[in-house]
């Protein structure tokens, strides 16, 4: 469903900078024709700032299920939701992002940490010299 660009009327602003800082997103409900975007957009631009509690039980079970495997790109499954405000929760609910190593990047550990170190990390994209060392040892990898 499209809605389309409106000016904010007196009245939704006052039940937005009445309702806002209590119920967060929820004030959606008191907002018909806005949505989450356009919501938070206005309450950023008024000063307003929602509760803490601002994720539902759904948006939680999501970001568990999901933030493990796609980190703070788990946002497309979260309309509205920006990858900070991603982090935050998911740092409050003791959430790691776990990146997986590949087969590929396994291989160039195997062939090129024996005699190049932490600096094979400059062959692995998005790989630092310490997740290369750390990950060498896991594999049982080792610098001659």
């Amino acid at each position: 469903m499209s809605v389309e660009k409106r000016l904010w009327t007196k009245e939704e602003l006052l039940t937005l900078k009445e309702w806002y800082p209590k119920e967060g997103i929820r004030v959606i409900e008191r907002l018909p024709g806005r949505n989450r975007s356009m919501i938070t957009q206005q309450a950023r631009r008024q000063g307003l700032s929602a509760p803490c509690d601002d994720w539902s039980r759904r948006e939680i079970a999501i970001l568990k299920k999901w933030y493990p495997v796609e980190g703070s790109n788990v946002t497309a499954r979260l309309n509205g939701k920006s990858k900070n405000a991603v982090r935050s929760q998911a740092q409050r609910e003791k959430l790691v992002h776990k990146a997986r190593w590949s087969e590929d990047e396994d291989e160039i550990l195997r062939l090129y940490y024996p005699t190049e170190g932490a600096c094979a990390a400059e062959r692995l994209k998005g790989r630092t010299r310490e997740s290369v060392r750390q990950h060498a040892q896991k594999l049982g990898i080792r610098c001659e």
